[in-house]
Formats: structure tokens, C-alpha cells, sequence
């Protein structure tokens, strides 16, 4: 099987919010898509180890946020690439509540929705949530990021956890080589030399572990 075909599928990325008692939580998704117009209904997938998808079970309701092409690489990386049981992800990064006290990013977003979960399946490694929208809003008219851009301008990767995530091992490898974040997966486009001259300070701009966390791919 061609793996690389799941490229040609379309996607967004987004950033779902969810309230767990006091905290906030939330995690990247790519898999947001409108369901029905009447009412309004959309789909999103969250896989089931992410904390975020246990505090939708409980409180039946969630924020979704859409990324900008301007967004900064690491708020992607902050919601991708960490634990919300371990750390409050809104908490470094601009950010607003829905009427209901549902918070969402402010920064880099095109439009939030907030929607009340109606029904729920298991899907194998992912939970599919069906939201009824509560409320929306534009916030930009910056373009929608999309996971093509993500991949092919950004650099960026899906985490593990995400339902589009491929395991880069099974794809050919590019001529020439460069360099990957072992963390996130981020590939920095500057050449094995020109990497090699960065300060010592250079953080990833994906998920800012720093430079020697960075290892070379041939």
C-alpha cells in the first residue's frame, strides 16, 4: 500500500478546548468537518490517550479552534507535542472562554466554534465526537490553515497521537539529507552546514526543545 496517498486527502488543523473542573485542556487535531446544517453538527476525532478526550466524556463539551497560516509554530507545538494532565497548555498562549466558560485560542485563529457533544462512537485507536454548535465566530480573515501546508511549508508533523499521523519510516527519503527534531519530527530546511552554524541557543520552533535534541537524516 501507498501511504503517501493519505497525503491527498483534505485537512485542516485545529486546537480543541475543553474545561476539566478549574483546568483547562486541550490538544492539535486535524479531523474537524462539518456534519449537518440543521442544526449545525461537526465531526472531530480525538485519539483515546489523549487527556483532552476524557474530559470531553465528562463534560459533554468542547471549543474548537482554526488555525491560521500565521499561526506561530509553537502554539502547534505546545497542544501537539505535550500532556495536558501534566500542564496548563492555555496558559502561556493568548487565549478567550466561550460563553459557556470554554476556553479557545485567540492568536493566529480564523474563527472558534463551541459545541455541546450529542453522540460519540469508538473508532479503534480514536473517539469520533459529534458536536452541535452552541456558538461561533470569525476571529480573522487570515487562510485556514491547512494539514498540506502544515506538512509541505511548515515542515511540521502530525503527532502520534493524531488519526492522520504516518510513520515517516515507511516514505522515501529525500536527496541531501537534513535535519529533524527527534521530538515532534519538525525538519529544518536550512542545509546540514548551514544548521550546523546556528547558535547553540536555537530552540525548535515547533515544540523549542533545543539544538542537540535535532539529529541528521541522509
Amino acid at each position: 500500500m501507498d501511504i503517501s496517498a493519505l497525503f491527498k486527502l483534505s485537512y485542516g488543523v485545529y486546537i480543541i478546548g475543553v474545561k476539566d473542573g478549574e483546568r483547562n485542556a486541550g490538544c492539535v487535531v486535524t479531523t474537524v468537518s462539518q456534519s449537518t446544517s440543521k442544526p449545525v453538527t461537526i465531526t472531530v476525532c480525538v485519539n483515546k490517550e489523549n487527556y483532552t478526550n476524557a474530559c470531553i466524556k465528562k463534560t459533554n463539551a468542547f471549543s474548537v479552534s482554526v488555525l491560521s497560516e500565521k499561526v506561530k509554530e509553537s502554539i502547534i507545538g505546545t497542544f501537539g507535542f505535550s500532556c495536558s494532565k501534566d500542564k496548563d497548555k492555555f496558559s502561556s498562549i493568548s487565549s478567550a472562554l466561550t460563553s459557556s466558560g470554554i476556553p479557545y485560542v485567540n492568536e493566529g485563529v480564523t474563527a472558534f466554534f463551541q459545541c455541546k457533544v450529542i453522540e460519540f462512537f469508538e473508532n479503534f485507536t480514536h473517539t469520533i465526537f459529534i458536536g452541535e454548535v452552541q456558538e461561533a465566530k470569525v476571529l480573522s480573515e487570515e487562510k485556514p490553515m491547512t494539514y498540506d501546508y502544515y506538512h509541505n511549508v511548515i515542515k511540521g508533523k502530525a503527532p502520534k497521537t493524531a488519526s492522520t499521523y504516518v510513520d515517516d519510516s515507511q516514505l522515501p527519503k529525500p536527496s541531501g539529507g537534513f535535519y529533524k527534531c527527534s521530538i515532534c519530527g519538525y525538519e529544518h530546511p536550512a542545509s546540514r552546514e548551514e544548521f550546523e552554524k546556528l547558535p547553540n541557543d536555537f530552540r525548535c520552533p515547533m515544540c523549542q526543545v533545543e539544538k542537540s535534541l535535532f539529529v541528521f537524516t541522509g
